[in-house]
């Protein structure tokens, strides 16, 4: 979860910054779209939060203990029967944690295109025509009508999105979605019931 809300913040914070037009993920041809608008990405954006997610997955390496873990996971056959951490070795090799640093820097990333994806669809991007700029929140504006089209305001249309979320419940939606998702993958490498997962 912290790895896909850092990558979250720092593909918005640092994307903004991009000299190339955002494209919306969630159109079938990746049209481009005002800087700003929800669903947008670039690739500086993108990269941003693959950044901010390998940054978590160094800190919790430095940070947190590894314990083995048992002979017979799924996680443990993947990297053989060599006896190192992910077989109950002494403590996680360096392989073993580059592993865990890709998974969770990935993990992340693809949290941050997730919000990109809901946020695209669920929050609606709102712009002013008359002065080519994004309205900042759905609330500002009541509109009626799809994509592109404009309300009886013939300055306003919606870029993308319908206004069903904010950004903060967009937020919440995909930590919990890739908290949860994390959890199942877990449990699944590690041979473990989600029950205990989840005491």
């Amino acid at each position: 979860k912290y790895a896909a809300v850092a990558a979250d913040t720092f593909s918005s914070e640092l994307g903004i910054l991009s000299k190339g037009k955002p494209r919306l993920l969630t159109s079938w041809n990746f049209r481009t779209v005002p800087p700003g608008t929800n669903g947008g990405i670039t690739l500086l954006g993108t990269s941003a939060g693959f950044l901010g997610a390998s940054i978590i997955a160094l800190t919790s390496v430095v940070l947190l203990p590894f314990c083995p873990v048992g002979l017979t996971s799924r996680a443990g056959k993947l990297f053989g029967n060599n006896q190192l951490g992910f077989e109950g070795g002494s403590g996680w090799g360096l392989w073993e944690k580059a592993a865990w640093v890709l998974a969770v820097s990935l993990w992340g990333g693809l949290g941050s295109l997730l919000d990109s994806a809901l946020g695209g669809w669920l929050q609606a991007s709102v712009i002013d025509v008359r002065i080519n700029a994004r309205l900042i929140t759905y609330t500002q504006v009541l509109l009626t009508g799809s994509h592109g089209k404009h309300d009886g305001n013939s300055s306003r249309r919606v870029e993308s999105g319908i206004s069903l979320l904010d950004n903060n419940a967009v937020n919440l939606l995909m930590a919990f979605v890739m908290s949860a998702g994390g959890m199942v993958v877990s449990a699944y490498l590690w041979d473990l019931p989600l029950g205990t997962i989840l005491q």
